[in-house]
């Protein structure tokens, strides 16, 4: 790790995140464009399944972004949350070292976080926003469940269709709580109504078409996440119904741009 000239060591607790400021700080992530920005930086590592590949910063630096921050060690990246006024741990990234036999190579584990609170969220609770045609509420987040998974509830209008992309950092289940939907999972299409359940394993295309009643569904996403993706791309729900109807079709070009930088390929 390269430390940027002039800055001086970073804060080692989570008191002291509020005197720290923002770095020139890169984040390079497999194979993908390096990301740079504090506030880039801190969504890319929540939004990755596989952890980071180099962090270019200072040895125990602490880098700030609004509610969420990286806390660089020697041994790791570790992601925090800001909730309440509160820094909690939201995801563990610890470097471990594996040899291929011809050479050593660094990858990422990531660690349940220790230390996590119980949550309780009623049926009217979470964060509700109206995300293109639907209703979503984010009923758990990454920083809930130490980034292990991201639950949100969806009320679809009938009709509504869900466009082919496929998910490259999350497994995604569907619970359907409410009505009916069709979904196609790579080859297999699946005729699901209130109560039934099914799996759209990571890398493989999905969508799916409500019925004429429309429906109501959980998104169980594993590990957590995408969340970001949908606040980034939605406004908060004025109530916790149905959004107006579109009166354009969504910019579904600068919408690829968006999903690729979470791991999702529009079809």
């Amino acid at each position: 790790m390269a430390g940027t000239p002039g800055i001086t060591s970073g804060a080692r607790t989570p008191e002291e995140l509020e005197t720290l400021f923002e770095s020139g700080a890169t984040l390079v992530m497999s194979s993908d464009e390096p990301v740079r920005g504090g506030e880039a930086i801190a969504r890319a590592a929540l939004a990755s399944r596989n952890g980071i590949g180099a962090y270019v910063a200072d040895p125990r630096r602490v880098l700030l972004a609004r509610n969420s921050a990286l806390v660089v060690t020697d041994r790791g990246v570790n992601v925090m949350h800001r909730d309440d006024g509160a820094w909690r741990y939201a995801i563990v990234l610890h470097a471990v070292e594996e040899s291929n036999g011809r050479e050593k190579i660094m990858v990422q584990e990531t660690i349940p976080s220790q230390g996590l609170q119980p949550v309780a969220v009623g049926k009217d609770g979470g964060d509700a926003r109206w995300w293109f045609g639907s209703l979503a509420v984010i009923k758990a987040s990454a920083a809930d469940t130490g980034g292990q998974m991201a639950i949100i509830e969806i009320t679809e209008p009938p009709g509504a269709e869900a466009p082919m992309h496929v998910h490259h950092r999350e497994d995604e289940g569907f619970w359907l709580l409410e009505g009916s939907a069709t979904f196609e999972v790579g080859d297999t299409t699946i005729e699901a109504v209130a109560g039934d359940y099914l799996f759209g394993p990571r890398d493989i295309p999905h969508s799916y078409t409500v019925g004429d009643a429309g429906c109501r569904m959980l998104f169980i996403m594993i590990p957590g996440g995408i969340e970001e993706f949908i606040i980034e791309t939605s406004e908060p729900a004025a109530s916790r119904t149905l959004p107006p109807p579109l009166e354009e079709e969504p910019d579904w070009e600068g919408l690829a741009v968006r999903a690729h930088a979470y791991g999702i390929a529009l079809a």
